[in-house]
């Protein structure tokens, strides 16, 4: 449990009070008789404080569910309902019902008093687990006690996560709240420290926040979607409160109007043809998560440390075997899920087996960004393997992984890898993640693409498109180093969109460009590069590791590789730093099973090979570079063919943004649809 920076509950309460006056007409503000303050998880009471600051005759009403801060709220003199408001209605009659604070933010789906049915209409089984969070249920709960569970007017002001603005699991919520309100305004505030795009947060979490003013001013009139305005602060976080602090009415921020449909996306975004071109996830429609397992010790360097680790388990007493394996709710020692390949309908669980039970075959793994691991593949190992992805992983198989609903940060836009990935695989555990198969099955008989557009596209260029062929030219543009420069503030909304209505000699460079990356970064075709070994690193397993930018080598024990140039040695795919990364994670043995302390006894020439292939593979990605920039550029300056998207091959929404000090009105005119 976090309090509320002061700034922030005195910019929330100070809007609101601004809005009672100057756009209901409520003299008194929050002390007028009409007016009813809400609030569902008061806390200590900081709101309803802040409130009564302002008018201490102020109507208020207030829930919390945490019995020590409901007792530290009476003592501040606040009657507080000690419970939890979503069980609970509003039954005091008020013209204006003002529902204000800070709802906590908690992953679990709640199976009583609100339902987010409405909320789930639009969003996919993959991120739909996204929509299941504490703060949604209360904005579920606030939108029915101030607008559909009476008329007049009402006001909603939170400050949560801020994932309903942009997320693809929130277009149903996005809906509901453009479908009530007459207007919206957003303060975004960022906040992940460790996101692709670093931001400061107001709060000590790593959770990315924003504050939300919602309006109806009067009786429903659903005919056409709220007014969105938007804006965002920036800078650390002492600047950010600072800001807020000098926040006393709307007009003291500038406001971006946010266009758009029902579902479309709470932010604003550049005038741009980006908004033309069809999103990734169109041309391939089958998304899923990576796997992911929930302990460490299945995964490995080498072979021959999984089977030295699998028979260490099963060398160990009863007890000592279920700590070693790190029991979670998912899985334990007696689990005994279906066979990962579904070869078999039950696999016995670890703790029957004995000690010579046979270890479960090593397979390749696509552990980080171009980072080979192995992995017992077995569902007794993982809390969720994704048996989906093992069954069409495949000879031809290509999966590419990118961030589907966070932002995306310098480098690639997407990873491309024949292995089956792991769930951080695209950058490491700092963000939500997403697996595009190019094949539905592992025969590769069946394209995972969606066939009205190959149909289309095939049409425009005169000569048959191929999933492989379309899938090769997307990677050539989203690997461009200037995709993410170039798009920065479009991809603030995530999913990477691509630019395929272009000539036919621009598509067949795009695909060879595609097809020669693909090659190289599944590992299928590296060729030797620059570095080389200049001092034999030798069989002791080396500890510390280096990058002697003088000499541009990379320093292993006593070894020396090189040249390694600094663009190699920095090559980052959304602030995970690939080279880094590789050898950190051979170097430094830590998890918290003591099976994770069980790492190669030497260091032989096949670790030596794979640096080198990973040194080679970023090499030629670098060296390709200035092309796949040329063919952004091309594809990019290309006109837009709005007879062709009218057709439907293409999104026609266009993002466009107004930027001004601040509406000015003192009453709006009736919504009437376009």
């Amino acid at each position: 449990m976090y309090f509320t920076p002061r700034e922030v509950v005195g910019t929330q309460v100070r809007l609101v009070e601004h809005v009672l006056r100057q756009r209901l007409g409520c003299a008194r503000g929050f002390g007028d008789p009409g007016v009813l303050v809400v609030d569902p998880a008061c806390g200590a009471g900081a709101y309803p404080l802040a409130v009564q600051a302002l008018a201490g005759d102020a109507r208020l009403r207030l829930w919390e569910a945490l019995p020590g801060a409901a007792a530290v709220a009476r003592a501040r003199g606040l009657a507080v309902i000690e419970g939890d408001a979503l069980g609970a209605h509003v039954s005091e009659e008020a013209e204006c019902l003002v529902v204000i604070g800070n709802p906590p933010y908690r992953r679990g789906v709640r199976n009583e008093g609100v339902s987010l049915e409405d909320f789930r209409d639009g969003a996919s089984g993959v991120h739909r687990k996204n929509l299941y969070n504490d703060y949604v249920y209360f904005w579920r709960w606030a939108l029915r006690a101030a607008f559909e569970a009476r008329r007049g007017s009402g006001i909603v002001c939170f400050v949560t996560a801020a994932s309903y603005l942009r997320g693809p699991a929130f277009a149903g919520m996005r809906r509901e709240l453009r479908r009530v309100l007459d207007e919206l305004w957003l303060i975004d505030l960022e906040g992940d420290q460790r996101a692709a795009r670093a931001s400061a947060n107001v709060f000590p979490i790593r959770t990315p926040v924003a504050i939300a003013l919602g309006v109806r001013y009067g009786d429903p009139r659903e005919s056409s979607p709220a007014t969105v305005h938007y804006t965002r602060l920036s800078g650390e976080t002492e600047q950010k409160l600072a800001s807020l602090a000098d926040v006393v009415e709307l007009g003291d921020l500038t406001w971006q109007t946010v266009p758009g449909g029902w579902g479309d996306v709470l932010h604003a975004a550049p005038r741009s043809d980006y908004w033309t071109w069809p999103a990734l996830t169109d041309l391939f429609p089958w998304q899923l998560s990576g796997a992911q397992l929930k302990r460490t010790w299945p995964i490995g360097t080498t072979p021959d440390v999984l089977r030295a680790r699998w028979r260490r388990l099963l060398a160990l007493p009863a007890h000592e075997r279920r700590g070693a394996f790190g029991p979670t709710r998912d899985r334990d020692v007696d689990s005994a899920p279906p066979d990962l390949l579904g070869q078999a309908p039950r696999v016995p669980p670890l703790a029957t087996l004995g000690s010579d039970a046979e270890c479960p075959e090593p397979a390749r793994y696509a552990y980080r960004p171009f980072d080979r691991h192995w992995v017992l593949a077995d569902a007794r190992l993982g809390d969720f393997m994704r048996p989906r992805l093992w069954r069409v992983a495949g000879p031809r198989q290509v999966f590419l992984t990118s961030m589907l609903t966070n932002v995306l940060g310098p480098g690639p836009a997407a990873v491309a890898t024949r292995f089956v990935p792991d769930l951080d695989q695209f950058r490491g555990s700092f963000g939500a993640r997403g697996v595009i198969p190019l094949w539905l099955d592992a025969e590769s008989s069946r394209a995972n693409v969606s066939e009205a557009w190959l149909a289309r596209l095939s049409d425009r260029y005169g000569f048959e498109v191929g999933a492989p062929e379309l899938m090769a030219y997307c990677y050539a543009l989203l690997s461009a180093p200037s995709y993410t420069r170039r798009f920065a503030e479009e991809l603030r909304t995530p999913g990477p969109r691509v630019p395929v209505l272009v000539d036919a000699e621009t598509f067949r460079r795009g695909v060879a460009l595609g097809e020669q990356l693909i090659g190289i970064h599944t590992y299928r075709h590296v060729k030797q590069g620059r570095a080389a070994v200049l001092d034999k690193i030798g069989r002791q397993y080396p500890a510390p590791y280096a990058y002697a930018a003088c000499s541009q080598c990379v320093l292993l024990g006593g070894g020396r590789i090189g040249p390694v140039s600094q663009a190699v040695w920095d090559y980052a795919v959304s602030g995970y730093r690939v080279v880094n990364g590789w050898l950190r994670r051979r170097v430094r043995r830590t998890g918290k099973s003591p099976l994770d302390g069980i790492g190669p006894l030497v260091w032989d020439e096949t670790l030596t090979r794979e640096l080198l292939e990973l040194l080679w593979l970023l090499e030629a990605t670098l060296d390709l570079g200035p092309a796949l920039d040329a063919l952004l550029d091309q594809a990019n300056a290309q006109p837009d063919d709005r007879r062709f998207l009218s057709s439907g091959g293409g999104s026609r929404s266009r993002h466009e943004t107004e930027t001004h000090g601040g509406c000015r009105h003192s009453s709006p005119g009736p919504r009437t649809r376009p």
